[in-house]
């Protein structure tokens, strides 16, 4: 995506999963979910197929 892409609104869906939809913007539609460690951490995003893994955070 480009660095200059507006920011989306999502929701997440009803279930036991982490799934969620994108619900506005260019991406309007597109369905993904967050991926989490053994102790419930999210640790990534998928998006459109591809898994995005969260920064570590700054000391």
């Amino acid at each position: 995506m480009p660095p200059d892409h507006p920011a989306a609104t999502m929701g997440l869906l009803p279930g036991d999963g982490d799934a969620y939809i994108v619900t506005e913007g260019g991406l309007k539609g597109q369905r993904g979910f967050f991926t989490r460690d053994d102790t419930g951490n999210v640790t990534g995003i998928d998006l459109a197929g591809r898994l995005f893994g969260r920064a570590p955070k700054a000391p």
